[in-house]
């Protein structure tokens, strides 16, 4: 039987698929840290073909979300302190460099998306809206930086630590995301007056106070962890 020639943007958009499709599995805990699959699961799991899948795991794989795992398996990687404080550290470098841009080159509209996020932050009345909306924030003033490769590095960060957070989550916590939104309302209040140095140092605090409540959290993981394996 002849086999017609692949069509590569089918191809691509079905790698695309793939790979979110993944994460999803993953941000939802139906794939654990530590736990082993294959393509052929991941095909049937997704209703996606091998080939597509393979793209993807090979990517996940690059991005460091999953490692080899056998000859012919693949596992989702624990959580590493160590990383953690990497992917932290490079965040704050990223959004450092883009509150001197956003400053410089956000519109008005763009304000006024960051404000309208801002508001959903503080409608959010559970973990996963508080984890999503937050993207949609500093994603947005980011985005307002003007620079694409700036852009295009900082989601690929987002990912792995939204992956992070969502496998740290404990039951929402009102008064922490209070909190959290009052630090976004002073990130926002210092790019409506274009204040590069107010706004810096409010993304640094923000997200180092955000980095401490993830390692505090990871801490008490791998409290519970050792407890059982003592049992």
């Amino acid at each position: 039987m002849l086999q017609r020639a692949p069509n590569s943007e089918r191809d691509l958009s079905a790698a695309d698929l793939a790979y979110g499709g993944i994460i999803d599995l993953v941000l939802n805990s139906e794939l654990r840290p530590g736990e082993r699959t294959s393509v052929n699961l991941l095909a049937a799991r997704l209703d996606i073909g091998r080939t597509p899948v393979k793209e993807a795991i090979t990517r996940l794989q690059t991005e460091g979300l999953l490692s080899v795992a056998g000859r012919s398996g693949t596992m989702v990687n624990r959580i590493d302190r160590e990383q953690t404080q990497q992917l932290f550290a490079l965040r704050r470098a990223l959004e450092d460099f883009a509150a001197e841009g956003a400053v410089e080159n956000a519109t008005t509209k763009d304000i006024s998306e960051i404000r309208k996020c801002l508001q959903k932050l503080g409608r959010s009345n559970t973990t996963a809206e508080f984890v999503r909306a937050n993207v949609e924030f500093h994603s947005l003033i980011v985005a307002a930086a003007g620079n694409p490769f700036l852009v295009r590095f900082f989601s690929q960060l987002q990912i792995q630590l939204q992956i992070v957070t969502y496998l740290l989550r404990r039951g929402f916590d009102k008064k922490a995301a209070d909190a959290r939104h009052r630090e976004h309302e002073t990130i926002v209040k210092a790019l409506e007056k274009r204040d590069a140095k107010v706004l810096k140092n409010a993304l640094r605090t923000h997200v180092m106070t955000t980095e401490s409540a993830i390692l505090a959290t990871l801490t008490d993981s791998e409290k519970r962890e050792r407890t059982l394996r003592r049992k």
